[in-house]
């Protein structure tokens, strides 16, 4: 994902340039806050800590963004190793507080460690942000949560399905059939099994089965194995991927 970078420093551009793999760089603070502000919060921004011959300028640009945005993931470089004592008490919560040190090569592998990490936090951020679905219940409709629906079955002998949450079942008159059309990240696997692919944790092919991150094994009919290995060859195209997943 993009890396927002506030410095005036040409060499520092040009040499960020070549190590980062989407940096979107700003000379002033207006610019990047503008920029910000047009965007879905949650972002990863690198801030130099003085601009411009201002040395607080890193610091207050923090600030303003922290204001704005709680999920923001900041990054501090600077030439002035004092100015962490600031960063500190300014309460901005920076992901990592670099010295420049001449931009070697300890720099550049601190600051992809820092932007390894705020990608990572924004990955466990999203996964932990409620994201309802209104699922058919008979003639009327029901509001869940789909970060805790592992899976669906089918409830033998009825015209219910059965929704196997993290900690909970419930139960809806609906379709298994219509079911996947309701999300992206719901699959159907097997005749009588709908997954949030989620919560896949291992697939193998060869047994026909798959084990979500519960510890739940479900089968996966041939009938549906071809749409399942797709879209786990594009795993950025669905939500909640955030590691890769191990198939044998």
């Amino acid at each position: 994902m993009p890396c927002y970078i506030l410095s005036d420093n040409g060499n520092a551009r040009r040499l960020l340039k070549k190590v980062l793999n989407q940096p979107i760089f700003f000379e002033t603070p207006s610019a990047l806050l503008h920029a910000l502000g047009r965007v879905k919060k949650g972002q990863v921004v690198l801030l130099d800590s003085a601009i411009r011959g201002y040395e607080s300028a890193g610091l207050q640009t923090a600030q303003l963004i922290r204001q704005q945005d709680p999920d923001a993931q900041l990054i501090m470089m600077s030439d002035n190793a004092a100015m962490a004592a600031r960063c500190f008490e300014g309460q901005v919560g920076l992901i990592d507080f670099i010295i420049k040190q001449d931009f070697n090569a300890r720099f550049f592998d601190r600051l992809l460690r820092a932007i390894s990490k705020a990608n990572s936090n924004l990955r466990r951020i999203l996964n932990l942000r409620p994201v309802p679905i209104r699922l058919p219940d008979g003639r009327s409709t029901r509001l869940f949560d789909l970060t805790r629906i592992v899976y669906f079955t089918t409830d033998s002998g009825s015209h219910h399905l059965i929704i196997h949450e993290v900690d909970h079942q419930s139960r809806i008159r609906a379709s298994m059939r219509d079911l996947a059309a309701y999300h992206q990240n719901l699959y159907r696997v097997h005749s009588s099994y709908v997954i949030n692919i989620a919560y896949l944790h291992l697939y193998q092919p060869s047994k026909h089965s798959l084990t979500m991150v519960t510890g739940h094994q479900i089968p996966v009919s041939r009938h549906y194995a071809g749409a399942l290995r797709q879209a786990l060859r594009w795993p950025t195209n669905k939500q909640g991927l955030a590691e890769p997943i191990n198939i044998y």
